[in-house]
């Protein structure tokens, strides 16, 4: 007589999860978004045979779909570059199963950095909000459009900004403009 199996088709591998926590499991190969945070070009993870950027951010805003196993390795490798604000993971399932719940709630989304460009009431609130190292990537940004043109935020924002940061944005922006003016008519 054959025997008969003592499970009744329960496959014992299951296991139940309890009540209010979310299934987080990430396949590797799974895409994941992530948006560059600079206004100049950010590199994250080189490959080993040619040492060239596997990715390439050229601009603010930049959105890129990148493999869950290199953002393993880019929280591991660039785990300051996150929590500096130069860019950010934009799956909640990643932020919350690598614990980077601190460090992204620090660093200041594309949208509100747009604000503190274009000179929103809430610029110096905002900017008060995010990291130091965020701080001084914004500045740079304020500093660069204001050097393009000198209209392009409302003087006051500028003004409580570089009294909040210490440093003289206004004077910093007309610097650069000379030079790059004294540079385009030397070329000539």
């Amino acid at each position: 007589m054959a025997k008969q199996s003592t499970t009744s088709g329960v496959n014992k591998n299951t296991q139940t999860q309890p009540a209010g926590l979310v299934n987080n499991n990430i396949a590797l190969d799974e895409l994941i978004p992530v948006i560059s945070l600079l206004d100049y070009t950010l590199n994250l993870m080189r490959t080993q045979n040619s040492g060239r950027a596997k990715y390439m951010f050229k601009e603010f805003g930049e959105r890129k779909e990148i493999l869950y196993q290199d953002i393993l390795f880019i929280i591991e490798e660039y785990r300051h570059f996150l929590a500096d604000g130069f860019f950010l993971i934009l799956d909640e399932r990643v932020i919350n199963r690598h614990g980077l719940q601190d460090i992204t709630k620090q660093v200041l989304t594309k949208e509100k950095i747009e604000k503190i460009l274009t000179g929103s009431k809430e610029a110096v609130a905002l900017y008060k909000s995010c990291s130091d190292a965020q701080k001084k990537t914004i500045i740079g940004m304020v500093t660069r459009k204001l050097a393009v043109n000198p209209d392009a935020i409302d003087l006051n924002v500028v003004y409580e900004l570089s009294r909040e940061s210490g440093i003289k944005i206004q004077e910093n922006a007309d610097s650069a403009r000379l030079l790059f003016t004294k540079e385009d008519s030397d070329s000539k």
